[in-house]
């Protein structure tokens, strides 16, 4: 083979849609494995390769290795991973179905019903014995529920003969989540000596989270898996418009309603761990989009990917800056962080979410 011919076969190969997602989509995915490394080994004790194998495998020469790699590290790193991922596939799904680039959890009120029902079980379970515990499974079921009711209430109060518009659907999410603010401001007022758990619930933390927390959240990721792989057609079609998929013979507002229920879940189960991480879910999806197209059978993988890249980035900084030789952070917040994952993400996301904003009014 001609090293003419060669050049023009790899062209082509990089002029394909789908072999040039699939190189991103390896890309990412060892971007992602070099990340969690880093996160494991960097932190306010750092740890090398060998130290950390040897406390992976058991052998570490102190206890205190194994145990800040093992028990804390890299149960962290994985609920981070996993959280991120979550949060980024349910923005696809909105984004997707509401053809809408500013649709997210948070603009449609799951992150806020999410996050109301974790703190309204804080404040309700205070002063009972282990109340304050997010070991206690009571928080996340409640932070599941408080977002499926928030998503059906929205879906409710948007539904019309005609069926839904994602326009009117997105206005109602922005009114039922400032309406839902406002019940969770009003809970931390009134909470007393629960406020510092329940602000970390607000903003997102990913502090003391353990093999716990991982042990209820991967049965939620693989109990809805099925249902993601399922909708992944009826959504495709919908982004081609409500009347050409009445054309393509399909049922819109089922299939809509059966994507968003899809959506909801995704973004409640990971709130229910690390709570209301901003931004996230529609930063990702937005990335992923303009990496792989718009095709959610790429899609979907692509978001999980820079999902859980953004999430364990924005925790491994969080961590770096609890450094003891950053003077002026006068913020302490749990396991050593002195501000938590959700503070980085809103840093990024703010700004982002003020320039799609404005290329969507023009």
């Amino acid at each position: 083979m001609t090293a003419t011919s060669l050049g023009t076969r790899r062209r082509d190969a990089a002029a394909n849609p789908a072999v040039r997602a699939r190189w991103i989509l390896v890309t990412l995915g060892a971007l992602l494995l070099a990340v969690m490394c880093a996160y494991v080994m960097l932190g306010p004790v750092i740890f090398g390769p060998d130290q950390v194998w040897k406390a992976l495998i058991n052998q570490a020469d102190e206890v205190f290795h194994r145990i800040s790699v093992w028990e804390v590290r890299v149960p962290r790193v994985l609920i981070a991973a996993l959280a991120g991922a979550m949060l980024a596939c349910s923005g696809a799904f909105l984004q997707s179905v509401l053809r809408n680039p500013l649709a997210a959890p948070a603009t449609v009120g799951v992150t806020q019903g999410a996050v109301l029902g974790a703190v309204l079980a804080l404040a309700i379970s205070y002063g009972t014995e282990g109340a304050m515990d997010d070991l206690n499974a009571f928080v996340p079921m409640a932070a599941i529920a408080g977002g499926l009711i928030a998503g059906g209430l929205v879906y409710a109060l948007s539904y019309r003969r005609a069926g839904t518009d994602p326009i009117r659907m997105i206005l109602t999410g922005v009114i039922v989540a400032a309406a839902v603010s406002s019940v969770t401001s009003f809970i931390v007022l009134v909470s007393g000596s629960t406020i510092d758990s329940i602000v970390r619930w607000l903003v997102g933390s990913l502090g003391t989270r353990t093999w716990d927390h991982l042990i209820f959240l991967v049965p939620v990721a693989v109990l809805i898996l099925p249902l993601v792989v399922m909708v992944i057609p009826l959504a495709n079609a919908l982004q081609l418009g409500d009347a050409t998929s009445v054309s393509l013979g399909l049922r819109t507002e089922v299939a809509r309603g059966i994507i968003l229920m899809t959506a909801v879940v995704l973004a409640a189960g990971s709130i229910s761990v690390v709570g209301g991480i901003a931004f996230l879910g529609l930063i990702a999806p937005h990335l992923a989009r303009t990496l792989v197209g718009s095709d959610l059978r790429r899609l979907l993988v692509c978001s999980a990917l820079v999902g859980a890249i953004i999430l364990v980035s924005a925790d491994l900084l969080a961590r770096v800056f609890s450094l003891d030789w950053i003077p002026f952070w006068e913020i302490q917040t749990e396991s050593g962080s002195r501000v938590p994952v959700g503070a980085f993400t809103a840093l990024v996301g703010a700004p982002f979410f003020l320039y799609l904003m404005r290329e969507r009014m023009r």
